[in-house]
């Protein structure tokens, strides 16, 4: 009853924002009619940034900046490709990378985007956020207006990847507010944001680039449920739902699933409780840090299963958590519910059912454990349901722990129990923070605190090569070389399960394009990426 009350409220707020989007805005410099010959779209997306438009504060994650540009990006196949940068050139000890910019790049406030401004950015960004790692860099300088130069302490094939997720500020106009009044020289410029309820945004007409075909887009932030209400009532052009409605239909509406890679991983500690602290408390997991139990369980996951009936055919099963990607290792697939080969892995490690009670022990410890994830996404509390009950196929007894995430990085709990973590990235460099042993107990993404010296030489030698195929190469060894990895034939710290689908309800008329499967982080903003190419007849 309180869900559906939320629902209707929602919706009396989405007709009141959508009639003043269509009416009219307030920006910081006053309230201006929008005229009625503009080509204007109308989206419903979530993702609301809670810090605001502010790259030094991880804006857009690893999606499309809007108001910012970047020195390099992404184009649909995944490749790296110039966009402030117009030449690349690195130094053949592999330490100095030289970009020169183009000269005609203005911010919308018609000011000039220069070589300072990128070392701004780069300095600000290391000061201020955890998600980016610029550990490596040594300093950042501006040789003159169109040329920047990066020295590294040591070579690093992923460094031109974290570039890629750097939208650069223009100095001039940083300031306490500009989180929540963004200049830059992306393709669009700000007008309006109402925390909690829309954005408006329209064509900047002083970017370098393809001019986008909408001159004024506005994001409203609605519950998914309040989406589909909308796109209903015929008031949103864009809307995205949750894969509940994914069997649904709407009449002038096409719906698309998008596939992306935000995927969802169980993390299983691999050590033994005690084995390492943090600020003093004890991490590991007694159940969990043996081997076969965690090769079993990923055997025994019936990620098919969980995707065609938990998840309503809105996504797919993965076996790492970079599916499709060129560091990618061929040997992640496994078969699906592959019960008798996980029966096997138990048996051969020493676990059994000793006592009839349908939970396998072994040395006494029984395969129980607890696992955590957070509120409010019903996807997920469907995958960690399914993942329970594969568990059981094979005699794993799993405890579902629904808890607020505050509460378990308080508790330290992805560190002491199993975690249902979100994964995917468009950068092999996430392959080292989940699995390099220098990231154990320091509150990275090593949940599992997983180290092993075969695998940090393969890791090591994959950053530090200058020789793209010999790093991709190397990748895919760190996962599996044949008699030693990562993956499920390996040690498995991780359990890759599934990547989420985006589920899109599209007004008949209105193109959106192609898009690349956005990594986890950049989900919910990767229809926007190619936002210059949106039509609407």
């Amino acid at each position: 009853m309180k869900r559906k009350g939320i629902v209707i409220l929602s919706i009396l707020m989405l007709s009141m924002i959508v009639g003043c989007s269509r009416t009219g805005d307030s920006s910081k410099n006053g309230t201006q009619a929008a005229p009625s010959n503009k080509k204007e779209m109308v989206v419903s997306i979530k993702g609301e940034p809670s810090k605001g438009f502010d790259p030094a504060f991880d804006w857009p994650g690893l999606g499309e900046p809007l108001f910012q540009s970047k020195l390099i990006v992404f184009d649909q196949n995944n490749n790296l490709v110039n966009d402030l940068a117009t030449e690349r050139t690195l130094s053949p000890d592999g330490t100095k990378w030289t970009l020169k910019l183009r000269g005609d790049a203005l911010c919308s406030d018609g000011k000039k985007l220069t070589a300072k401004d990128v070392v701004f950015t780069f300095d600000k960004v290391r000061k201020t956020t955890s998600y980016i790692d610029l550990s490596n860099l040594k300093s950042v300088m501006a040789k003159d207006d169109t040329t920047v130069e990066f020295l590294l302490d040591h070579p690093d094939s992923t460094f031109l990847y974290t570039v890629a997720r750097i939208a650069i500020i223009p100095e001039h106009a940083y300031g306490p507010n500009y989180a929540q009044h963004p200049i830059g020289s992306g393709p669009y410029r700000f007008v309006e944001w109402k925390k909690g309820e829309k954005l408006i945004v329209e064509a900047n007409p002083l970017y370098y680039g393809k001019k986008p075909n909408m001159d004024r887009v506005t994001f409203l932030y609605l519950d998914l449920d309040a989406s589909f209400a909308g796109a209903q009532r015929q008031e949103i052009d864009v809307a995205r739902v949750s894969m509940a409605y994914n069997l649904q239909e709407i009449p002038g509406y096409t719906k698309r699933n998008i596939e992306t890679m935000d995927i969802v991983s169980l993390s299983l500690p691999s050590v033994p409780r005690g084995r390492y602290k943090m600020e003093g408390v004890p991490i590991g997991n007694d159940v969990t840090s043996d081997t076969a139990l965690r090769r079993a369980l990923s055997y025994a996951m019936d990620r098919e299963g969980i995707c065609a009936n938990a998840l309503n055919g809105a996504a797919r099963p993965v076996y790492s958590h970079n599916p499709g990607m060129p560091w990618d290792n061929a040997s992640n697939k496994i078969p699906n519910a592959d019960v008798n080969t996980a029966k096997k892995i138990l048996e051969e490690g020493g676990w059994a059912d000793r006592d009839g009670d349908g939970i396998v022990e072994k040395n006494g410890v029984k395969a129980q454990f607890t696992l955590l994830y957070t509120p409010g996404e019903v996807e997920r509390q469907a995958v960690v349901l399914g993942a329970q009950e594969s568990a059981k196929t094979i005699g794993v007894q799993i405890d579902l722990v629904c808890k607020p995430w505050d509460e378990i990085a308080r508790e330290k709990g992805i560190y002491r129990d199993a975690y249902l973590f979100g994964k995917g990235a468009d950068s092999p460099f996430e392959i080292y923070t989940n699995y390099s042993s220098d990231r154990i107990a320091n509150y990275n993404t090593n949940s599992p605190s997983y180290g092993n010296p075969k695998t940090d030489a393969y890791l090591n030698q994959a950053i530090r090569t200058t020789d793209t195929k010999e790093a991709m190469a190397l990748w895919k060894k760190a996962q599996w070389d044949g008699s030693h990895g990562v993956n499920s034939l390996g040690d498995s710290p991780f359990i890759p399960m599934v990547a989420f689908h985006h589920t899109f309800f599209i007004r008949n008329g209105v193109d959106l394009g192609s898009f690349r499967p956005a990594p986890h982080r950049g989900a919910y903003w990767i229809t926007v990426e190619n936002i210059k190419d949106w039509s609407k007849k």
